[in-house]
């Protein structure tokens, strides 16, 4: 998958390839630049503190002098004749390009292991790079997803980075590879095997390469217990031990999310008062770093020191990895007009901060938003949005909202004396992933696609609103709070908030789920008592999304969103890795239990 992952997460890899930098300018909306003579250095061997040496290229006009530079760190090889081309095009705009293989990756020296060595290596590479005599002192970076990670890994403390342009990748790698204690299955398994595979191949380890068949597994049944912490200094410290991690791979790292919930390589918090650079942050509504990208805004804008207040952000109709094309034809924005947005933003930025250019940059609104359903852009100041009214809908029905031909509603009425609802959740046949925010693999494609056929299964509950008399716009944090028991000492609860169009097409726009155990806390997970009715809150990211009239809005309710997240087997951690229990779960919406999804409902 990493090299799917490089191809798919540079917007114009065609364009690299085809080596002809007046396509990407066009492709970008920016002029082409000046034609320049280029100097290439291919795996400089720059130390790190500890000795290691990281290979690294280096693209700078041949005229002597200074310049501004643009780092960019990566763990998916350096190099492709598409970042040959990247360089020259950036050369081209008056700026030098430097592009690193991360540590234990291609030509770098050292141990792979994601995440832990990057904030000493990136700042290691920063300090290298002010000591050329071809630098300017004004230090740009760049990169998307792993390397929009390392951006933020090594801007804490950093006085030499002077801009960050961190694309669908965030400091805050653990808030995507959980959610609500869930393991996002469908991206991480398959990525994380990949890459260890790269490391077996790279150290001639054949007989170890694995492959992954997503469908038959994904079961979740280990022992609940308080949370280990891991220390990753006592691996970096320690040699024989980096060489057994390495080799062994992360996936001792995922059994129990409190282990590494406040490992500071996967979380960012605490280090937004470090950060001095302005960022341009480009984000999706249907991408895997959605939601921990709009917390990331939120904390630099209010924490951050200096320009770093001054960061932006872009959020389009996208999945992981292109800018500038939708997730579905039902968000009518054509292909280039995104990429030129990013280009055009993109180098604005830039020119301002590393060139000191009087563009208007200065002026720019801090967010960019696409606003679904009305499929428009517009301009805002802060997140969540100042005019944001909360309004909670409430479900309601006799008893029968399962399935789509259910007696299932939602309004603004509190409810009163209802029946509660109830399916039962099978572990071994668990409601199936149909788009959503998740790096795509293979048959599994993020975005928005057409839930009618997941809305006839009787473990999902589904609840609508009558058809809108007039359009209602949905833009910001969405949050589910669920009261429901279980017969299990463990299970899931998922919530999807959907757009039922008139014709009977159901499009999902944001999702979650809570894992029982973890409802209180990561740290200390705890069982269910059978029977016992629970408040859970479901984290749904945001969205924004305008419900036109005729349309209605939907909340799906159930247990499972299998491969996107691992399915509960409902066995609570006994019973050993082959237990499986069918769950009987009820959902209840009274006054004593008001059931309700959250919606920030902007007035028009």
């Amino acid at each position: 998958m990493y090299k799917k992952v490089v191809v798919g997460l540079l917007f114009l890899s065609a364009m690299f390839t085809l080596g002809c930098v007046q396509i990407m300018a066009k492709g970008l909306g920016v002029g082409a630049g000046k034609t320049t003579a280029m100097v290439t250095e291919m795996n400089v061997m720059v130390s790190m503190r500890d000795g290691v040496k990281l290979a690294t290229d280096i693209y700078r006009p041949k005229a002597p002098g200074k310049y501004p530079a643009i780092l960019n760190r990566m763990p998916y090889g350096t190099d492709e004749d598409m970042f040959k081309e990247l360089g020259r095009f950036f050369v081209q705009h008056g700026y030098i390009f430097i592009n690193q293989d991360t540590r234990g990756t291609f030509g770098s020296e050292g141990y792979y292991f994601p995440l832990i060595w990057e904030r000493e290596d990136g700042i290691d590479t920063c300090d290298w790079i002010a000591k050329q005599p071809w630098f300017d002192g004004k230090l740009g970076t760049w990169g998307v997803s792993y390397f929009g990670y390392t951006q933020w890994a090594e801007a804490p403390g950093n006085k030499v980075i002077t801009a960050m342009n961190p694309v669908f990748g965030t400091g805050s790698i653990f808030q995507f590879v959980f959610r609500g204690g869930a393991l996002t299955y469908v991206q991480m398994v398959p990525w994380n095997t990949d890459m260890q595979n790269s490391w077996y191949k790279k150290n001639g380890q054949l007989d170890k390469i694995v492959k992954v068949d997503l469908l038959s597994g994904g079961y979740f049944n280990y022992p609940i217990r308080d949370a280990i912490t891991v220390k990753v200094e006592d691996i970096t410290k320690n040699p024989e031990r980096v060489k057994t991690e390495a080799e062994k791979g992360v996936f001792d790292w995922i059994q129990h999310p409190g282990d590494i919930v406040n490992v500071t390589a996967d979380n960012f918090h605490g280090f937004f008062s470090q950060v001095t650079a302005p960022s341009l942050q480009i984000a999706g509504w249907f991408d895997q770093a959605t939601g921990p990208m709009l917390d990331d805004f939120q904390h630099i804008r209010a924490e951050g020191q200096g320009n770093a207040r001054k960061t932006r952000i872009i959020i389009g109709p996208w999945t992981h990895g292109l800018p500038g094309v939708p997730n579905n034809k039902i968000f009518h924005q054509k292909t280039l007009a995104g990429t030129k947005l990013y280009g055009q933003d993109l180098f604005s930025f830039y020119d301002y901060w590393l060139k000191g250019a009087n563009n208007g940059e200065d002026k720019e609104p801090a967010l960019k938003i696409f606003v679904m359903g009305e499929n428009q852009w517009r301009n805002e100041n802060e997140w969540p949005l100042a005019r944001t009214k909360w309004t909670n809908y409430y479900l309601h029905s006799s008893g029968n909202a399962n399935t789509s031909n259910g007696d299932g509603k939602i309004s603004i009425t509190l409810p009163g004396k209802e029946s509660a609802d109830k399916f039962d959740y099978d572990p071994a046949k668990p409601a199936p992933t149909q788009g959503g925010n998740f790096l795509p693999e293979k048959d599994f494609m993020a975005g928005s696609f057409d839930q009618a056929e997941t809305e006839k299964r009787k473990d999902v509950l589904l609840y609508v609103t009558e058809p809108l008399s007039q359009a209602v716009e949905v833009t910001g944090p969405i949050k589910m709070v669920l009261y429901a028991a279980s017969d299990a000492k463990d299970t899931d609860w998922t919530a999807k908030l959907v757009d039922i169009y008139p014709n009977g097409k159901a499009y999902n726009l944001c999702d979650g789920i809570i894992r029982a155990r973890y409802r209180e806390s990561l740290l200390k997970p705890s069982a269910l008592e059978p029977g016992k009715v629970y408040q859970y809150e479901i984290d749904l990211w945001a969205t924004s999304n305008v419900f036109l009239p005729g349309h209605k809005i939907a909340i799906e309710i159930s247990s499972s969103n299998f491969p996107s997240f691992d399915r509960n087997t409902n066995c609570g951690g006994e019973g050993g890795p082959d237990c499986r229990k069918v769950a009987r779960q009820i959902v209840a919406h009274s006054a004593e239990y008001p059931s309700h999804m959250v919606l920030p409902v902007i007035p028009r």
